[in-house]
């Protein structure tokens, strides 16, 4: 028995999570004996490589032995120098240095906010004051990054919001993308409804564009059209606008490469990464840039104007440092993309005729199933429910989809325990519907 709880939790109403005992590899163990397996990677899609993993334990041991953290500004530290190059070592888009810029993905987000006006502002430009971001984004809970989102809950906290943010429509193909409009012409459309957000705000006004590389959590990991991403870069140089892309949910290995961007092909101004940078080992974020950027920050106000007390937390940075270590495999990331490929393939192959499929995407081990049907978040929470008590598996259902993001160590035999549980427990909830 538990005495009455002094947690404020973000759910009064609702009864008591369950307590958690301990977490082992893609289990969950509560108190009251049950055993989860959990493809939600610790509920938000942070914990990709499970719980309890004896490498990443093994280096925050060994670290705590030494110091548990010294400011970022003050000293240096040779795991923070380590973590920098393995984070570039395998990137395609040519970016060359890492700031650490705090704890959380909404940190990193306007860290990366604030690095790209500084850039205009050394530059002479203080005027380019505004960031447009697209509709059914989230890049976190702060102020400024809450102000690029859209999330229906959080509106009431506009009028404390900066005004000078704008929002242009999705990226959607399957919902926005016309009839008889090849896939190059959307993406083509999409990037002009940025350029004429740009003139209508004025170029000289404009810091930067910020977009999830797939568009994640809201809408359920959407790829944009192919060439997307190459169209905005020419809109952002052609305007000086910097091009600002969030990865906190789908960077540092999770859809097969370190970077998602570098399935398009593209050089951004700046990444921001965080939730699976130290993978719930740590709590770390960071905005991968450029040499240029740095150039113009210390030739002009000699200093960034940014910094936070836990920024590169050094119990963080080894932990990431190990974590990272492990996803930094040419065999791993190769492993990641074809189980990924697997699932949907699976799903398409076993639901693809059933009546409430809708479509099956993503990249890697971030991909959405969407179904159609009436009362759809009640239909997900159900599914979600009869998967926990009938078959102890953790799933995100809701809305309008099914978000599958476990731990990137799944492997083939426990994504088939998933999968089978999956198809037959969706077939089940579908009759009653």
């Amino acid at each position: 028995r538990y005495k009455m709880s002094s947690l404020f939790r973000v759910f009064p109403n609702d009864p008591t999570p369950p307590f958690v005992d301990y977490a082992d590899g893609v289990y969950i163990f509560t108190k009251s004996g049950k055993k989860l397996l959990d493809t939600t990677a610790g509920g938000t899609s942070y914990s990709i490589l499970g719980w309890n993993h004896s490498e990443v334990n093994s280096a925050i041991q060994d670290q705590l032995k030494k110091f548990s953290h010294l400011d970022y500004k003050l000293w240096s530290d040779s795991h923070t120098e380590e973590l920098a190059e393995l984070l570039l070592s395998k990137a395609e888009h040519s970016l060359d240095r890492v700031y650490f810029s705090g704890n959380s993905g909404a940190e990193a987000c306007e860290a990366a906010m604030k690095m790209s006006y500084q850039v205009h502002y050394d530059l002479g430009k203080p005027q380019k004051k505004w960031f447009i971001s697209r509709e059914q984004s989230y890049h976190g809970s702060t102020a400024d990054a809450l102000a690029l989102g859209e999330r229906p809950n959080l509106e009431f906290f506009r009028p404390m919001l900066s005004p000078f943010r704008a929002r242009i429509p999705m990226h959607h193909p399957l919902y926005l993308q016309r009839n008889g409009e090849t896939s190059d012409d959307y993406a083509k459309r999409s990037a002009s409804e940025l350029e004429n957000k740009i003139l209508e705000i004025g170029p000289d006004n404009v810091s930067g564009f910020v977009g999830e590389t797939i568009m994640g959590g809201l809408v359920g990991d959407v790829p944009p059209a192919e060439n997307y991403w190459q169209y905005i870069r020419e809109v952002c140089t052609r305007y000086d606008v910097h091009l600002i892309l969030d990865e906190v949910y789908c960077g540092t290995g999770t859809t097969g490469k370190i970077y998602c961007c570098d399935w398009d092909g593209i050089k951004p101004d700046f990444i921001f990464i965080g939730k699976t940078l130290a993978a719930g080992y740590g709590a770390l974020s960071a905005v991968i840039t450029s040499s240029e950027v740095e150039s113009i920050i210390k030739n002009g106000q000699g200093r960034l104007q940014h910094t936070t007390t836990h920024q590169a937390h050094s119990l963080s940075v080894s932990a990431a440092l190990a974590v990272q270590k492990i996803i930094h495999n040419d065999d791993f990331l190769s492993e990641i993309y074809s189980l990924g490929e697997y699932m949907r393939n699976t799903i398409i192959k076993e639901l693809g005729d059933h009546p409430f499929f809708y479509d099956v995407r993503g990249r890697g081990m971030r991909f959405s199933f969407e179904y159609d049907c009436k009362e759809k978040n009640k239909f997900g929470h159900r599914l979600q429910l009869e998967m926990e008590q009938k078959h102890s598996v953790l799933i995100n259902a809701k809305w309008h989809r099914v978000c599958f993001t476990p731990a990137l160590i799944l492997g083939k035999t426990k994504a088939n325990q998933v999968l089978e549980t999956f198809i037959s427990t969706f077939k089940d909830v579908a009759r009653g519907f």
